[in-house]
């Protein structure tokens, strides 16, 4: 990810969890749903958290694996800096501060086949599509056989009308939400620097990474949850 994404969720970490019901309209629903089809008979599943910023993911994960033993990954130390003080006392969380893309060979090599579940909430979209190409192959290697990869994300639409349509109605909701005009301002910034990629050309990504059983288990407006089992 490039540092002008750094720079921008560096400024807003210590609002973005406060901020994301009310930028999110269908943010209990994106979240909260994957927990329905994460299921394993290991009460304590190794979890890897992609993009993982504040921990806001990671902490719903744990409401129903609370002994799981998660890594957050993300490349800006200012968003896990919040992540460490949410799971302060948690000796089952370990914090990565890593580009996912250009991650060192040696702790690559160190996840092969080590997660149950890999999840990622509001990140992928932020790296470029031969990027999240090159992303999704890393995970399928992460994964044990039988993993669950997750990631709620922000999509765009192929038809550019429709695209328009749904922005639109997007932020029409988020005023109604009754959030400062300077985190709207701020969100206008950061969807410039945003890197979107199309449903279809997702799950063909997702496809050629090795992953066979790939579907959508969500979508609202531009936002989608996709789910892949190895």
């Amino acid at each position: 990810m490039s540092n002008s994404v750094q720079e921008q969720f560096g400024k807003i970490s210590t609002k973005y969890d406060e901020q994301r019901p009310k930028l999110v309209p269908c943010f209990f629903d994106l979240y909260y749903l994957p927990l329905r089809i994460m299921n394993t008979d290991n009460p304590s599943p190794r979890i890897l958290d992609v993009g993982a910023g504040t921990g806001l993911f990671s902490s719903i994960v744990l409401s129903k694996f609370p002994q799981a033993k998660i890594t957050l990954i993300d490349i800006t130390q200012k968003m896990l800096n919040i992540a460490k003080e949410r799971f302060e006392g948690n000796e089952n969380i370990t914090y990565l501060c890593k580009d996912l893309i250009n991650m060192d060979e040696e702790t690559s090599k160190s996840f092969e086949n080590q997660f149950d579940f890999i999840i990622s909430g509001l990140a992928i979209h932020h790296i470029p599509d031969e990027g999240k190409s090159i992303l999704y192959k890393k995970c399928y290697q992460w994964l044990k056989k039988g993993g669950l990869f997750i990631n709620c994300d922000q999509i765009i639409s192929p038809n550019p009308k429709l695209e328009e349509m749904n922005k639109k109605v997007w932020f029409e909701k988020i005023r109604e939400s009754k959030i400062d005009e300077e985190a709207i301002e701020m969100l206008e910034v950061r969807l410039k620097l945003d890197k979107c990629g199309t449903i279809p050309l997702q799950i063909k990504y997702l496809m050629e990474a090795g992953f066979q059983d790939v579907d959508i288990l969500y979508k609202y407006l531009m936002f989608c949850v996709f789910y892949a089992y190895k």
